[in-house]
Protein backbone atom coordinates (compact mmCIF):
# COMPACT_ATOMS: atom_id res chain seq x y z
CA UNK A 1 0.00 0.00 0.00
CA UNK A 2 0.97 3.49 -0.92
CA UNK A 3 -0.11 6.60 1.17
CA UNK A 4 0.24 9.86 -0.77
CA UNK A 5 0.66 12.82 1.14
CA UNK A 6 -0.09 16.32 -0.76
CA UNK A 7 1.45 19.52 1.25
CA UNK A 8 4.75 18.94 3.21
CA UNK A 9 4.33 21.69 5.32
CA UNK A 10 4.10 21.31 9.06
CA UNK A 11 1.22 18.66 9.43
CA UNK A 12 1.91 17.04 5.86
CA UNK A 13 5.73 16.47 6.55
CA UNK A 14 4.93 15.61 10.27
CA UNK A 15 2.16 13.00 8.89
CA UNK A 16 4.69 11.24 7.04
CA UNK A 17 7.00 11.02 10.04
CA UNK A 18 4.32 9.61 11.50
CA UNK A 19 3.10 7.20 9.67
CA UNK A 20 6.83 6.11 8.69
CA UNK A 21 7.69 5.20 12.52
CA UNK A 22 4.23 3.58 13.22
CA UNK A 23 4.35 1.81 9.58
CA UNK A 24 8.54 0.81 10.80
CA UNK A 25 9.29 1.17 7.63
CA UNK A 26 6.73 -1.19 5.73
CA UNK A 27 4.23 1.47 4.36
CA UNK A 28 5.20 3.19 0.98
CA UNK A 29 5.09 7.22 1.84
CA UNK A 30 5.23 9.73 -0.90
CA UNK A 31 5.46 13.22 0.15
CA UNK A 32 4.62 15.89 -2.72
CA UNK A 33 5.62 18.92 -1.51
CA UNK A 34 5.34 22.27 -3.99
CA UNK A 35 8.57 23.52 -2.95
CA UNK A 36 11.88 22.79 -1.54
CA UNK A 37 12.07 23.09 2.39
CA UNK A 38 14.88 25.17 1.86
CA UNK A 39 13.15 28.04 -0.11
CA UNK A 40 12.59 31.42 2.23
CA UNK A 41 8.86 31.29 -0.25
CA UNK A 42 8.26 27.50 1.20
CA UNK A 43 4.85 28.82 2.39
CA UNK A 44 4.15 26.14 5.21
CA UNK A 45 8.74 27.46 6.78
CA UNK A 46 8.38 30.89 6.27
CA UNK A 47 9.45 33.71 8.99
CA UNK A 48 7.00 33.49 11.40
CA UNK A 49 6.91 31.07 14.61
CA UNK A 50 4.04 28.46 16.09
CA UNK A 51 3.38 27.93 19.31
CA UNK A 52 3.26 24.09 20.30
CA UNK A 53 1.35 22.38 23.59
CA UNK A 54 3.51 20.37 26.14
CA UNK A 55 0.78 16.97 24.98
CA UNK A 56 1.87 17.87 21.32
CA UNK A 57 5.51 17.79 22.34
CA UNK A 58 5.23 14.78 23.79
CA UNK A 59 3.52 13.19 20.74
CA UNK A 60 5.94 14.36 18.75
CA UNK A 61 8.48 12.53 21.02
CA UNK A 62 6.61 9.62 20.73
CA UNK A 63 7.39 9.10 16.79
CA UNK A 64 10.92 10.71 17.10
CA UNK A 65 10.75 14.47 15.95
CA UNK A 66 11.01 16.26 19.06
CA UNK A 67 14.26 16.10 18.90
CA UNK A 68 15.05 17.33 16.55
CA UNK A 69 13.07 20.74 17.01
CA UNK A 70 13.87 21.02 20.85
CA UNK A 71 17.38 22.77 20.13
CA UNK A 72 15.07 25.39 17.82
CA UNK A 73 12.81 25.85 20.58
CA UNK A 74 11.67 28.23 23.49
CA UNK A 75 10.15 27.11 26.45
CA UNK A 76 6.81 28.74 27.59
CA UNK A 77 6.90 28.90 31.33
CA UNK A 78 4.17 30.82 32.02
CA UNK A 79 0.57 32.49 30.46
CA UNK A 80 -1.55 35.35 31.50
CA UNK A 81 -5.47 35.51 29.77
CA UNK A 82 -6.89 38.49 30.18
CA UNK A 83 -10.13 39.85 29.14
CA UNK A 84 -10.51 43.45 27.52
CA UNK A 85 -12.77 45.68 29.87
CA UNK A 86 -12.54 43.03 33.42
CA UNK A 87 -9.46 43.66 35.68
CA UNK A 88 -9.43 39.62 36.31
CA UNK A 89 -7.10 37.64 34.74
CA UNK A 90 -5.68 33.96 35.16
CA UNK A 91 -2.25 33.46 35.17
CA UNK A 92 -0.86 28.98 34.54
CA UNK A 93 2.41 28.30 35.52
CA UNK A 94 4.51 25.57 34.40
CA UNK A 95 5.97 24.45 37.81
CA UNK A 96 2.20 24.56 39.21
CA UNK A 97 1.86 21.34 36.87
CA UNK A 98 5.16 19.96 37.82
CA UNK A 99 6.16 20.73 33.83
CA UNK A 100 9.40 22.24 32.64
CA UNK A 101 7.25 24.07 30.17
CA UNK A 102 3.16 24.65 28.98
CA UNK A 103 4.81 24.56 25.76
CA UNK A 104 7.57 25.62 23.59
CA UNK A 105 7.63 28.46 20.75
CA UNK A 106 9.30 27.03 17.09
CA UNK A 107 10.23 28.68 14.57
CA UNK A 108 8.90 27.35 11.51
CA UNK A 109 11.96 28.19 9.11
CA UNK A 110 14.71 26.39 11.13
CA UNK A 111 12.00 23.27 11.99
CA UNK A 112 10.97 23.09 8.10
CA UNK A 113 14.73 22.30 7.93
CA UNK A 114 14.79 19.70 10.84
CA UNK A 115 11.69 17.79 9.62
CA UNK A 116 12.86 17.54 5.48
CA UNK A 117 16.42 16.76 7.44
CA UNK A 118 14.07 13.19 9.42
CA UNK A 119 12.21 12.77 6.14
CA UNK A 120 15.31 12.13 3.99
CA UNK A 121 16.02 9.49 6.36
CA UNK A 122 13.02 7.92 7.36
CA UNK A 123 12.12 4.41 6.25
CA UNK A 124 9.52 4.02 3.32
CA UNK A 125 9.41 7.96 2.59
CA UNK A 126 9.73 9.53 -0.89
CA UNK A 127 10.49 12.81 -1.16
CA UNK A 128 9.26 14.62 -4.28
CA UNK A 129 9.66 17.86 -4.03
CA UNK A 130 9.48 20.36 -5.70
CA UNK A 131 6.68 18.38 -7.27
CA UNK A 132 2.63 19.44 -7.46
CA UNK A 133 -0.17 17.12 -8.07
CA UNK A 134 -1.64 17.40 -11.94
CA UNK A 135 -4.16 15.00 -12.20
CA UNK A 136 -5.73 12.41 -9.72
CA UNK A 137 -7.67 9.72 -11.44
CA UNK A 138 -9.66 7.38 -9.03
CA UNK A 139 -10.17 4.07 -10.36
CA UNK A 140 -11.49 0.99 -8.33
CA UNK A 141 -8.78 -0.62 -7.06
CA UNK A 142 -6.51 2.47 -7.41
CA UNK A 143 -6.11 6.18 -7.50
CA UNK A 144 -3.88 6.93 -9.88
CA UNK A 145 -1.57 10.31 -9.68
CA UNK A 146 0.59 12.51 -12.04
CA UNK A 147 2.97 14.76 -11.11
CA UNK A 148 4.12 17.53 -13.03
CA UNK A 149 7.84 16.42 -12.93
Amino acid sequence: MTVTIIGGGMAGATLALALSHLGGGTLQIDLVEAQTPESRDHPGFDARAIALAQGSCRELTAIGVWPALASCATAITRVEVSDKGHLEKVQIAAEDYWLPALGYVVDLHTAGKRLFELLREAPGVRLHCPATLTRLRREREKTIITLDN
